[in-house]
């Protein structure tokens, strides 16, 4: 991820345009609302990278990108809106590929790098199509992401998360939900609960959870779950190893499939199928 521009695009003066892809016809793009009385932000974007962070002494949404394109019939029709309805602010980029009717010719594109900086005490829902993703400094965080990397940090409250390809780096959350069908997942230092509830393919990886930890079903790919104080659960997993370390709590898996179970330093029940068990096992699911 190029994050080292992203403090250009979240300044107040003219953004400038990234690497996403080519960029022959490029326009700086804006808006922005007050932020008093607004209880939640609705983000919808488009093909481009994304970073949205919250500032605690912010009093407005400001959305700042840049908008490329190949021709510049496309770059008029990429745009940033931003909106208030009520006590909702809707960030959103329009692009001509959003039109039911449109139809790429040769090689034409058109996309907007943005970044979005709002209060640190606002939820945050967001659709991203495609393009890297970062999150920081938000109160909660409800995000659908199609394709490219996601970045998560410092989220107070519930991240939710369905991500259907790239990876996914998810660092300090109250609470973590994941849905994610391709790419690595890594999970850090979390204050409650984290829930896997589908993982296709790719590695998990969790660590440093002051809560339980579960993982519903994964399809493929290792799990590494390190330094709980709660529970490790795994309700059902089709290949790869299990790894669990430093568990205060128990350590289950009800259904494995292939693939090897290892497990150390275990403070309550270890349930695993019985073709896994070691000898030391305190207990085994029959």
């Amino acid at each position: 991820m190029r994050s080292r521009y992203w403090l250009i695009l979240l300044a107040a003066g003219p953004a400038t345009a990234f690497a996403w892809g080519d960029c022959e016809f490029r326009a700086d793009r804006g808006g922005g609302v007050d932020a008093t009385g607004v209880e939640k932000v609705v983000i919808r974007a488009g093909a481009g990278d994304m970073k949205v962070v919250g500032r605690g002494n912010a009093v407005r949404v400001e959305a700042r990108g840049v908008a490329c394109a190949a021709k510049q019939e496309l770059l008029d029709r990429t745009r940033i809106s931003v909106r208030r309805e009520g006590n909702v602010v809707y960030v959103e980029t329009e692009l001509p590929q959003n039109d039911d009717n449109w139809k790429w010719l040769g090689n034409e594109y058109a996309y907007i790098d943005i970044g979005i900086a709002l209060p640190s005490n606002l939820p945050v829902e967001a659709v991203d199509s495609s393009g890297d993703a970062v999150f920081e400094d938000l109160k909660a965080l409800q995000v659908q992401d199609s394709s490219g990397d996601l970045e998560i940090s410092r989220v107070a409250e519930l991240a939710d998360v369905s991500d259907s390809s790239g990876d996914l780096d998810i660092d300090s959350a109250g609470s973590v939900r994941v849905r994610d069908s391709s790419g690595d997942v890594e999970i850090d230092d979390v204050r409650g609960d984290v829930t896997v509830v589908q993982d296709s393919s790719g590695d998990i990886h969790v660590e440093k959870v002051a809560g339980n930890v579960k993982v519903e079903q994964d399809s493929s790919g290792d799990i590494r779950v390190e330094d709980v104080k709660g529970s490790f659960v795994v309700d059902s997993d089709s290949s790869g190893s299990i790894y669990a370390m430093n568990i205060t709590g128990d350590f289950t898996v009800s259904d494995d499939s292939s693939g090897d179970i290892e497990h150390e330093s275990i403070g309550g029940k270890v349930t695993i199928p019985s073709d896994k068990r070691d000898d030391d096992d305190t207990d085994v699911e029959k």
